[in-house]
This record gives C-alpha cells, sequence and structure tokens, in this order.
C-alpha cells in the first residue's frame, strides 16, 4: 500500500532523511558535467534501478514489448544538469500560478515537483529530441487533498513547454490527470493537425505506475505498466522532447498543496520489434 504524505514538511522529511546531503535545491545551479546515468536494458517486469518500492507499477512497456537499452536515460540520482534539462522559471499553465525552479527536489533516487497552495509549481523539459520513438517515465502523486494540481508527462515539439505553443499544434500527453468525468484519473491525449483524440484510465494515481508512448509512422501507442490503454493511426511528425510537469489548475479541484515523484525517465529508438 502506498500511503500519502499530505504535507510539505512531511516529503521533505522523508527526502532529507533518506537522501542527506544529495538535494539539489535550484536544479538550475546545478554544475555542468555532472556524471550522465548509465541506461540498461529494460527487463520484463522491471521497476526501476535505485531499488525504491515496488509493489505497484512494475510491470514497464520497455520490458513487456523488449524495447531494448535507452538512447537517454535520467535516473534522478544526482543534481540536474543544465546539458539535459529546461528548467521552468514562468507563469504557469494557463497563465495562472507560477513555474519556479525553487520547486524541484532530488533524493532517493526520485525527482519531486512540489506546487504549493497559492500555485507556486515546477515543470522541466529534456533537452533531448527525436521524431519517432519510444518514452517512459514511472510516477507517483501525493495530491495532498488538492486535486487543482494535475501531474502531466507529455512530449511536445522543440522548444516546447513551459507555455511556449506549439507551431505545428502538436502534443502527446501520456500521462495528464484530469477530473473528468467526474474521477480524478489518467488521460492519454494527443492533439496533431488533423484534431484531438484521447482516452481515460482508472488506475490510481498516488501509486507507482508506468506510463510509456511509442510514435512511430503507423500511429500512436500508449501503455500504463506495460499494457495498451491508447492507439491511434494518428502520429505527430515533428520533433519531439519530453516534459514533466505539475501544472495548477485552479477552480477545478480542491485547493492545496501537492507533489509529483518521478522514479525514472528513458527514451528508446524506433528500432526494435514493438507494436506500431
Amino acid at each position: 500500500m502506498i500511503h500519502r504524505l499530505p504535507a510539505r514538511t512531511a516529503v521533505l522529511g522523508l527526502v532529507a532523511v533518506l537522501a542527506a546531503g544529495t538535494i539539489g535545491a535550484a536544479p538550475g545551479q546545478a554544475a555542468s558535467g555532472a556524471a550522465r546515468a548509465v541506461c540498461g536494458p529494460a527487463q520484463a517486469g522491471q521497476a526501476n534501478t535505485t531499488g525504491q518500492a515496488s509493489a505497484a507499477g512494475q510491470a514497464s512497456a520497455a520490458g513487456t514489448l523488449r524495447w531494448g537499452t535507452p538512447s537517454w536515460c535520467a535516473e534522478f540520482d544526482r543534481v540536474l544538469d543544465p546539458a539535459d534539462w529546461v528548467v521552468y522559471n514562468s507563469p504557469g499553465h494557463a497563465g495562472k500560478g507560477r513555474r519556479s525552479p525553487d520547486q524541484l527536489y532530488i533524493g532517493n533516487g526520485s525527482l519531486y515537483l512540489y506546487g504549493r497552495a497559492d500555485g507556486t509549481t515546477a515543470g522541466i523539459g529534456a533537452r533531448h529530441e527525436q521524431a519517432y520513438g519510444r518514452w517512459e517515465t514511472r510516477v507517483r502523486m501525493y495530491e495532498g487533498g488538492a486535486t487543482a494540481y494535475r501531474p502531466l508527462a507529455l512530449l511536445w515539439p522543440r522548444d516546447g513547454g513551459g507555455d511556449v505553443r506549439s507551431t505545428t499544434n502538436e502534443e502527446i500527453d501520456f500521462l495528464g490527470v484530469y477530473d473528468y468525468p467526474g474521477k480524478w484519473r489518467p488521460n492519454f491525449y494527443l492533439q496533431t493537425p488533423q484534431g484531438e483524440y484521447q482516452s481515460y484510465s482508472d488506475v490510481e494515481v498516488t501509486a507507482w505506475h508506468t506510463y510509456a508512448v511509442e510514435v512511430s509512422p503507423q500511429g500512436t501507442v500508449g501503455y500504463i505498466d506495460g499494457k495498451e490503454w491508447f492507439r491511434s493511426a494518428r502520429h505527430t511528425t515533428g520533433v519531439m522532447q519530453p516534459c514533466l510537469q505539475l501544472d495548477w489548475f485552479p477552480g477545478g479541484g480542491t485547493e492545496g498543496e501537492a507533489w509529483m515523484e518521478v522514479d525514472w525517465l528513458r527514451i528508446y529508438p524506433l528500432n526494435a520489434v514493438g507494436t506500431g
């Protein structure tokens, strides 16, 4: 069972105790040239490489479908390298609240995005891009009683994210939590110039789960814990970059603070046998 930690001090206390001396107060201050994570091949049923809790969300699409070795990965076991990441310092979603580097924390092999009750939150984008390929991340949410905060793992076109709008009208949210229709649950959202497409799942987002997407010339496929939950013959065509965001939707749920915890993020090329 995953126990929710409703308060900022509770989560920060956990990070400080389990990872003393490893927290980056502001990832934008991370020293350049930090050692890169070693990306090994995913195994069927693999949860993570940091020894964290594995009671839920163990299976991964990469392991189940044998995607092989990632072309790039983030294990979040050290401060963020500016060569790898864009840290948002900008107005929040739809201009509400603010995304600040001060709301990011690293510890216990995880990245924590913290949203305050006043709408000050966080977001980052990876400087690693590809048009077609596969992306996967392992995430859980501490809602803290605040469903006005929504965790997102998404693909934006080059230089997107942080409210920089897409010039190609393309977006893929392979995890986007919305209170619709009447339940706080994961949403897969695909936007192409041909239209919008989406699907919902009933998994509990406060437990660990892996969320993945494959984009190929044959279409777009989404996965939760290695199982397909979205498929469309439509696909994006531009170069895409993965982003992690905790977005504030005031008036769209109960107010308060919340946390998004990310265990890892991995990118795979489209060069192994897949489902596309």
